[in-house]
């Protein structure tokens, strides 16, 4: 009986146990399920993040921004140069419209923010896209620097044996501070008080300065110091451009000069450019065309500086160079500068422009004479049109007037 009833008890515990086990098994099952879903939920929000991009501006990682800010709602950063009031406190500038066109009756002057274009009051955190430079092939013999420009020359360079692939990526939309549809350049404010302090209630996107940083090019430059440069577009020949090259040489004061295809195609302005060479000053691309470059294709885009460098070529001599080029109206884009950069080219903006370009309906001296002189600050580039019988009039009183506020003029080069 004994044996019976311990047999018995035995079987229970045995039942007992088999039972426990398979508990312990289901809850640590049941455990690892929850643990599984878990981390499936977890891995399923970080997809829904944005990657982190490099911002060529800062050197950081950041979030690239989920969509364009739209125009209006958010507002340029500063530039962070040391020549900017970062305490200023930005307002809604008051801003003249400059109308904007082609050379010869229309112009490639600064285009002010309209309605529709951003109108800074605080800082966005932008990222340019890709944050990458060229490299693709390289023409035979050019060693480019980290902006893939070589520093020596621009080279001229068949498009049919381009690799395009360099490109993928870049964005070849407008940047992301200008107003929808348009590519046009316009510069950041600045002003000037009467004892000459200069604060600059807003500027260019940082992820437009990054690019320009990227890619070699150039909107203010050296605005650590008390410089300004010069620059003359030339569409055709209007009679002043040896006007302009007599105060020049009188002031001891170099600049550059932008050309067309068609300014170099008129059989008088060969003279003029070998003057502007031997006196010392540069001529740089304004294309063959003139067109509207962002428009164009990768390879329509490299011919229209191909095109025109072989004219100057042809009229210069075969030992002339350039390193520069300013696109018509400043309209350009990340694609625009990568391609330039690539060919060997700084692409050249512009701190200051005003409605100079129309022969026919010239600006009162006086009164561009102060615009002029209300714009300058550390690094200003000029833009002025070589057209013009008010530039040609005021400029040797513009020269004075920088050396009198104790800057110096310095070719784009330097």
């Amino acid at each position: 009986m004994a044996t019976e009833d311990k047999t018995k008890k035995n079987t229970r515990f045995s039942g007992n146990k088999k039972t426990t086990f398979m508990i312990v098994i289901m809850i640590i099952l049941a455990v690892f399920i929850v643990v599984e879903i878990a981390a499936l939920i977890k891995t399923s929000r970080k997809e829904d993040q944005p990657l982190p991009t490099r911002d060529v501006a800062l050197g950081t990682d950041t979030p690239e921004p989920a969509a364009t800010p739209e125009p209006g709602s958010e507002t340029p950063e500063p530039s962070g140069e040391a020549t900017i009031n970062e305490s200023t406190s930005p307002t809604q500038p008051v801003i003249e419209p400059t109308p904007t066109g082609t050379e010869g009756g229309a112009a490639d002057t600064a285009q002010a923010p309209s309605a529709s274009t951003p109108t800074p009051t605080t800082a966005p955190v932008v990222t340019p896209t890709p944050a990458n430079t060229p490299s693709g092939s390289t023409p035979s013999g050019a060693t480019p620097s980290a902006t893939g420009i070589d520093e020596v020359a621009a080279r001229i360079i068949d498009p049919a044996g381009v690799d395009f692939s360099f490109l993928n990526g870049v964005s070849r939309d407008h940047f992301e501070d200008c107003s929808e549809g348009s590519f046009d350049w316009y510069p950041g404010a600045v002003k000037r008080d009467a004892s000459g302090n200069v604060t600059y209630p807003w500027d260019r996107y940082a992820s437009t300065l990054g690019y320009l940083k990227q890619y070699g090019g150039i909107y203010r430059k050296n605005t650590d110091r008390k410089v300004a440069y010069l620059t003359f577009d030339c569409g055709y020949e209007n009679g002043y451009t040896e006007k302009i090259l007599d105060t020049l040489k009188a002031k001891n004061v170099p600049a550059i000069f932008f050309v067309t295809g068609g300014y170099v195609d008129d059989k008088s302005t060969g003279p003029i450019m070998q003057r502007m060479l031997n006196e010392g000053h540069l001529i740089g691309s304004h294309t063959e065309h003139h067109y509207i470059m962002p428009t164009l294709s990768d390879a329509d885009f490299m011919e229209e500086l191909n095109s025109l460098y072989r004219k100057l070529k042809a009229t210069l001599g075969s030992d002339f160079t350039t390193l520069f080029y300013r696109p018509p109206q400043g309209a350009s884009s990340p694609r625009d500068l990568a391609l330039a950069s690539y060919m060997g080219y700084h692409t050249v903006f512009w701190a200051f422009a005003y409605g100079d370009y129309d022969r026919d309906n010239q600006p009162d001296p006086a009164a561009s004479l102060q615009k002029m002189k209300d714009t300058l600050h550390p690094g200003c580039v000029y833009l002025l049109h070589a057209i013009s019988s008010t530039n040609s009039a005021v400029l040797g009183d513009l020269i004075d007037f920088i050396h009198a506020e104790g800057y110096e003029i310095r070719r784009i080069d330097k």
